[in-house]
């Protein structure tokens, strides 16, 4: 990881908490954001796009922040969506975009997948991407310590995908594609790259289909 992008999530991170609460647009969703929440960026968005046909099926967005993800899921037909993320600030954020758009998405508290056992059509998941530790609860957006969430995601995503189902991942130049790639090979999985974007300052953002 690069210096720049320790100082750019540091700073993120702070504003994260000072923000007062505000309103952002992405795919064509306008959603609130808390104070200790990801507002959502580039790689919200691209996730958003990537989605592809959802009418009827099952839907489960991992780590959800604001819930986006999942409101656009719900909003292109999805019937069901599990929204879930540990951060509490998160959690909170999620079920309030969801009342106020009056969509039906069920929203829980969970590390990963938690104690949660059923399976999906679709899984999306926007890790955090830096290799660092997280001290607040709301650093869990952008910095987990030896990637241990996405090593968990991929050791569990098997239990909870069903047959023909997909599982589309998030990640960034900020944590190297490398890492991602070297961590599916290691639980067997290949990654398709699905999207990608350039962000702010020349970041990259990518979307990876899970095989």
């Amino acid at each position: 990881m690069s210096q720049l992008s320790i100082k750019l999530q540091s700073k993120s991170l702070e504003e994260m908490m000072r923000r007062k609460p505000c309103f952002k647009k992405l795919a064509g969703v306008e959603y609130e954001v808390l104070p200790g929440v990801y507002k959502g960026s580039t790689d919200s968005e691209l996730m958003c796009q990537s989605l592809g046909p959802l009418k009827g099926r099952d839907v489960w967005d991992v780590g959800t922040g604001t819930g986006i993800i999942a409101l656009k899921a719900k909003k292109s037909g999805a019937r069901y969506v599990l929204a879930t993320d540990l951060n509490p600030y998160a959690v909170i954020n999620a079920r309030k975009n969801a009342l106020r758009l009056d969509l039906n998405i069920q929203v829980r508290k969970a590390d990963v997948f938690g104690s949660i056992h059923a399976k999906f059509d679709i899984i999306t998941f926007n890790p955090p991407f830096t290799d660092r530790v997280a001290k607040r609860a709301h650093e869990i957006s952008f910095w987990d310590a030896d990637n241990r969430s996405t090593k968990d995601f991929f050791g569990g995503v098997r239990d909870h995908l069903k047959k023909n189902g997909r599982t589309l991942i998030g990640w960034s130049s900020f944590g190297k594609v490398r890492t991602l790639k070297a961590i599916a090979d290691r639980y067997g999985f290949t990654l398709r790259e699905a999207a990608r974007r350039k962000g702010k300052r020349g970041f990259v953002y990518y979307i990876f289909v899970i095989e």
